[in-house]
C-alpha cells in the first residue's frame, strides 16, 4: 500500500507539472480583489463589504475552496484568525473553534438553515466542502443575529448556484469532476448539473468520497479514520417578477464508517468501543424575497426549512455490545423573516433599519435496541426571538448601528416533572467613523446568550462504569459580555499601479457568566454552572491583491481564564500566525503557491494540562485554468499538505494518553470538466 500510494503522488505530480508546462494562445484578466472585498450578510444581515464591517468577518470564496480540495470544514478556515478545531483528522467529527469556544457556542447556518445537532462524540458538520460557493466566520457574540449559541461567534455556509456552473450566456451545462489525495487514498468524483430558462435556474449535484484511514506526521496508520460518503443537493429558484423570487432546496448526507464512540476526543485509540456508524442529514428550505421596485420601505426576505439527523449505530466490539442496536436523531423545524426599510430620519437620509422574528423547534430523540436512552432523552425545545437594528450612515463621517434582540426559550423532556423557560434581551451597538478614505476605526458592544442544550439539561444514565449522570433541568443560560475595537484599512495602488491591500486589526474582551461544563466526581457526573470566565485576544487579518502577486496574513493571540479558579482555560488555541504568497501566470492561467501556518507553544493551561509544543507546517498549491479554446473549459488543481511530514498536535488536543498527531503530508489532484 505504501509503494502504491508514493507512485500515485508521484503520477499525480507528473501529470500536473506536465499540464502546467502546456502552452497557452490567450490572456484572460484577473480581477484584483480580495476576500476582504467580497459582499456579506453575515456581518449585519445587509449586504455589506466584508472589510468595512464593524464586526470581525472572513470569507473564502470560491477559488479558494477549489484550490484547497478541503476534505472537511477545517481545511477551509484553519488558516484564518481566532479559527481552529479540534478532533484528529476524521472527517465527521472535527468541531470548529472561534475566539475559544466551541461545540453550541458556535452557530452553524447552511442557506439560512440552522444546524443544532450535538451529541457527544459525534461531530455537527456534516457536509461535503465541495458543494459550497462561500464560508463566512463571524468572530465574537453574534445573537442579535443568530440568536441562541453565538457566544464566539458564527459559521454561515452558501451552497453552489447555477450561475456557478453555467458557462457565460449559456442556458444548460454542467460540471464533472475527480479527485485523488495520497495521505487516506481518497477517490472523489462529483456530477452537478444546471439550468437557466425563462427566470427559472435549477442545480443538481451529486457527489462520493471514499477514503482509506488517514497517517499521520509520524507515520502512525490512524485507525478507524475512512468514510464512504455520498452528498447530494438540489436547488431551485423562480423570478416572479424584477425583485421577487422564490427558491427551494435540499441538501443530502450519509458517511458509513467504522468509528470509536470517543472519536473527537483526546484518546480515540480505544478498541473497546468500537461502532458501525452511519451518519445521514437530510436538510430542506423554501425561500421568499422581495425587494419593491418603487418602495424603499420593503425588502423582505424568509426562509423555512427542516433539517434532520439520523446516526443509526451497530456494536462491534467488545463482543458483548455486538447486539447492541442505537439510534441518535434530532429534527429541527425553523423559520426566519425579516424586512430592511430605507428612509430618513431626523435629517439623516441613510437609514436601513432591519426588523424581523425568527425561531425554531428541535425534537431530539434516541433508542437502544428499541428502548429510550437516558444520555440523549427524548426532549423538545422551542426558541423565538424578535430582533430590531437601525444601520445609521452619517455619509462619509461614521456609521452607526445599534439595535437589540428578544428571545424566550423552553424545554422540557419526556418523563421529566421540570421544566426549563429562559428569556433573554441582547444589545448590540457598533460605531466605525471614517477618518480617511483608507482608515476607519470602530468600537462595538455586543452580548449574546446560549440556552443550556437539551442533553445537558436532561441527560441521565451510566456516563461510564461505577459512574451515573444526574441531570440538572434548572441550568441557567450562559451570557457574554463583548468589547470590541478594531481598524479597517484599505489601501490601492500601494506597489504596483491597480493593486489593492486590506487590512483589519481587532482587541476584544469577552466576559461570559454562568459558564456550563460537566462536573465530574468519584459516582456521579452532572452538568452545571460554575465558573465565569475571560477571553480576551488580538487578531490580525490582511489581504493583498495585485493581478499577478497575492498575499494574505492571519495573526490571533488569545488569552482564556476561569475567573473562580484564576487558571487558564483549557481549550484555548495557542498564538497563530499564517501567510499565503502565490503568484499568477495571467498569460496561460496559472496560480502558484504556498502557505505556512505556524502556532506557538501553548503553557498557558491548567493545573495538570499537558503543555502543547510549537509548529510550523507548510502547505503548497498550484492551479491552471487552460486559456486554449481546446482545453479552455477544464481546471486543475493540484496541492501538497504539511509537505515536510511534520508531526504536531493542536494545542486543543493537548491529552497525555494521545497516541495520533494531526494528519501527515497529503498530495492532492482534482481535475473538472465544465460542459
Amino acid at each position: 500500500m505504501v509503494c502504491t500510494t508514493r507512485t500515485n503522488a508521484l503520477l499525480a505530480g507528473a501529470a500536473a507539472a506536465a499540464l502546467l508546462a502546456h502552452p497557452a494562445l490567450a490572456q484572460v484578466p484577473a480581477p484584483a480583489v480580495t476576500p476582504l472585498d467580497a459582499v456579506t450578510t453575515s456581518a449585519t444581515r445587509t449586504s455589506a463589504v466584508a472589510g468595512d464591517a464593524a464586526t470581525s468577518v472572513s470569507i473564502v470564496d470560491k477559488s479558494e475552496i477549489e484550490r484547497r480540495q478541503g476534505q472537511s470544514i477545517d481545511d477551509l478556515v484553519k488558516d484564518l484568525p481566532g479559527v481552529d478545531a479540534n478532533g484528529v483528522p476524521r472527517n465527521t467529527v472535527k468541531q470548529i473553534t472561534i475566539r475559544g469556544l466551541s461545540d453550541e457556542r458556535v452557530v452553524i447556518r447552511l442557506d439560512g438553515v440552522r444546524d443544532n445537532f450535538s451529541s457527544g462524540h459525534r461531530g455537527r458538520i456534516f457536509l461535503d466542502p465541495d458543494l459550497l460557493k462561500q464560508v463566512d466566520v463571524v468572530r465574537g457574540p453574534g445573537s442579535l443575529l443568530f440568536g441562541s449559541g453565538a457566544m464566539g461567534g458564527a459559521l454561515n455556509m452558501r451552497t453552489i448556484d447555477a450561475e456557478d456552473i453555467l458557462k457565460k450566456g449559456a442556458t444548460l451545462g454542467g460540471r464533472a469532476k475527480i479527485g485523488y489525495q495520497t495521505n487516506n487514498s481518497e477517490r472523489l468524483a462529483s456530477l452537478t448539473g444546471a439550468a437557466r430558462v425563462q427566470g427559472a435556474d435549477v442545480v443538481a449535484n451529486l457527489t462520493r468520497r471514499t477514503n482509506g484511514n488517514y497517517h499521520d506526521g509520524a507515520g502512525n496508520d490512524i485507525s478507524y479514520s475512512g468514510d464512504e460518503i455520498w452528498s447530494g443537493l438540489f436547488k431551485v429558484g423562480y423570478d416572479l417578477a424584477p425583485g421577487n423570487r422564490i427558491g427551494f432546496s435540499t441538501v443530502q448526507f450519509r458517511d458509513d464508517h467504522t468509528i470509536p464512540l470517543d472519536a473527537n476526543t483526546s484518546n480515540p485509540t480505544a478498541t473497546t468501543s468500537i461502532t458501525d456508524r452511519d451518519t445521514l442529514q437530510h436538510s430542506y428550505a423554501v425561500n421568499w424575497a422581495y425587494a419593491s421596485p418603487t418602495n424603499r420601505a420593503i425588502d423582505l426576505k424568509t426562509n423555512i426549512y427542516r433539517n434532520e439527523v439520523e446516526i443509526y449505530e451497530r456494536g462491534i466490539s467488545p463482543a458483548s455490545t455486538a447486539a447492541r442496536r442505537d439510534l441518535t436523531k434530532l429534527r429541527t423545524n425553523g423559520y426566519d423573516l425579516q424586512n430592511t426599510s430605507h428612509f430618513a430620519l431626523g435629517g439623516i437620509d441613510a437609514h436601513a433599519l432591519t426588523y424581523g422574528f425568527d425561531g425554531y423547534v428541535d425534537n431530539q430523540e434516541s433508542s437502544r435496541n428499541g428502548a429510550p436512552r437516558t444520555d440523549y432523552p427524548a426532549a423538545e425545545q422551542r426558541v423565538y426571538g424578535l430582533f430590531v437594528q437601525d444601520e445609521v450612515d452619517f455619509g462619509r463621517w461614521a456609521t452607526l448601528t445599534p439595535g437589540i434582540r428578544y428571545d424566550r426559550a423552553r424545554k422540557d423532556a419526556s418523563g421529566s416533572a421540570l421544566k426549563s423557560d429562559v428569556e433573554h434581551f441582547s444589545p448590540k451597538t457598533s460605531l466605525a467613523v471614517h477618518v480617511t478614505p483608507w482608515m476607519s476605526p470602530y468600537v462595538s458592544y455586543a452580548e449574546a446568550f446560549r440556552v443550556p442544550s437539551l442533553t445537558e439539561l436532561y441527560i441521565g444514565g451510566q456516563h461510564f462504569p461505577g459512574n451515573n449522570w444526574v441531570a440538572n433541568p434548572n441550568l441557567r443560560p450562559e451570557t457574554a459580555e463583548n468589547k470590541e475595537g478594531g481598524v479597517n484599512l484599505r489601501f490601492s495602488d500601494v506597489v504596483l499601479p491597480g493593486d489593492r491591500l486590506r487590512a483589519r486589526a481587532a482587541y476584544f474582551v469577552n466576559d461570559i457568566e454562568d459558564y456550563i461544563q460537566e462536573v465530574v466526581t468519584a459516582t456521579t457526573s452532572t452538568v452545571t454552572n460554575v465558573s465565569s470566565a475571560r477571553i480576551k485576544g488580538g487578531e490580525l487579518e490582511m489581504r493583498y491583491d495585485a493581478r499577478t502577486w497575492f498575499s494574505a496574513v492571519g495573526a490571533s493571540a488569545l488569552r482564556g481564564e476561569n475567573l473562580v479558579t484564576n487558571q487558564p482555560l483549557s481549550d484555548t488555541p495557542a498564538d497563530k500566525l499564517s501567510f499565503t504568497l502565490g503568484y499568477r501566470f495571467l498569460d496561460n492561467g496559472i496560480t502558484l503557491g504556498g502557505r505556512s501556518i505556524t502556532n506557538a507553544p501553548q503553557n498557558r493551561v491548567p493545573t495538570d494540562t499537558i503543555t502543547t509544543g510549537g509548529y510550523t507546517v507548510w502547505d503548497v498549491f498550484a492551479s491552471w485554468q487552460p486559456t486554449e479554446p481546446m482545453l479552455q473549459d477544464f481546471r486543475f488543481d493540484l496541492a501538497v499538505d504539511n509537505l515536510f511530514d511534520k508531526a504536531y498536535r493542536r494545542s486543543n488536543w493537548n491529552s497525555s494518553t494521545a497516541k495520533f498527531y494531526e494528519s501527515g503530508r497529503n498530495a492532492k489532484l482534482a481535475v473538472s470538466w465544465r460542459f
